[in-house]
């Protein structure tokens, strides 16, 4: 004879279903995640040295930008790998093994795809961004790739920082080091943050390029492209901030306004 099933059973196989439906929210959010290293107000102040390994950086996310230990090189992470743009202009795969002192990563999905036109600076690249994320959302984290078949560009990556360290917009100029490509295929990497995380990120876009065949790029200063082209955009409503530990983070000032100073690094070369 074939009884009903158990009290027991009945509520075991609720709690298994509870704590799938669980993991599953949870993965779902972790997909939808801007995972960043530590702040960009801690990076302007100088905290370079790296604390959290390429490997782990991996774990959470495939597309994204950032810096390695001592400020050495710009962070391109695309399809799931990490460049690293070195200062001589050369581009390598990082080493599971190196670390990042400040970076950012989602695992890439697009929300939106849209059909850009051509753009003769990186102004009028940011104004066709900017209404596609104003139409659907500013005040979420968006990152962005956008696959250029030709366009002219110039972008710029530096050399490792040396100890003591000093503030970024003080000691970057004698460092970094310029590049132009003209006529080159490549992709664009970004993210754009709302003007509301201004000091932990940089409020609006931050572009980083990197060449079709993965052999030059760095943080992006200029651009113009040839034809149309289309951006791929991933909206991400949860953000999550990994901080450092040392005393050299958790005893900086870190309230006063760096708008200048952030504005000042983006746009030197």
């Amino acid at each position: 004879m074939t009884g009903s099933p158990s009290k027991s059973f009945i509520l075991a196989l609720c709690l298994f279903s509870l704590a799938a439906c669980n993991q599953a929210e949870s993965d779902s959010a972790e997909k939808e995640t801007m995972f960043q290293v530590a702040t960009l107000q801690s990076l302007m102040v100088g905290n370079y040295d790296g604390f959290v390994s390429i490997g782990e950086l991996k774990r959470h996310g495939d597309v994204g930008l950032g810096t390695f230990e001592r400020v050495n090189g710009e962070m391109i992470v695309l399809d799931g790998h990490v460049y690293q743009a070195l200062g001589d202009g050369s581009v390598r795969i990082a080493d599971d093994g190196d670390t990042t002192p400040f970076s950012t990563v989602t695992w890439f999905e697009a929300d939106i795809t849209d059909e850009l036109n051509p753009f003769e600076n990186v102004s009028a690249l940011e104004r066709q961004l900017d209404s596609i994320v104003y139409g659907n959302g500013r005040n979420f984290i968006y990152a962005l790739r956008l696959d250029i078949d030709a366009c002219d560009v110039t972008f710029r990556s530096e050399l490792p920082m040396e100890k003591p360290y000093g503030p970024l917009s003080e000691v970057l100029p004698d460092k970094q080091r310029s590049f132009s490509c003209r006529n080159t295929g490549g992709t664009v990497v970004a993210v754009y943050f709302p003007s509301f995380f201004s000091g932990q990120n940089t409020p609006g876009w931050h572009f980083h390029f990197i060449s079709s065949d993965r052999s030059q790029g760095g943080h992006m200063l200029e651009i113009s492209s040839i034809g149309k082209s289309t951006a791929r955009l991933d909206a991400t409503p949860y953000f999550n901030l990994y901080l450092p530990a040392e005393n050299t983070f958790s005893r900086r000032d870190l309230s006063g306004d760096m708008s200048e100073d952030i504005e000042k690094v983006e746009h030197s070369n």
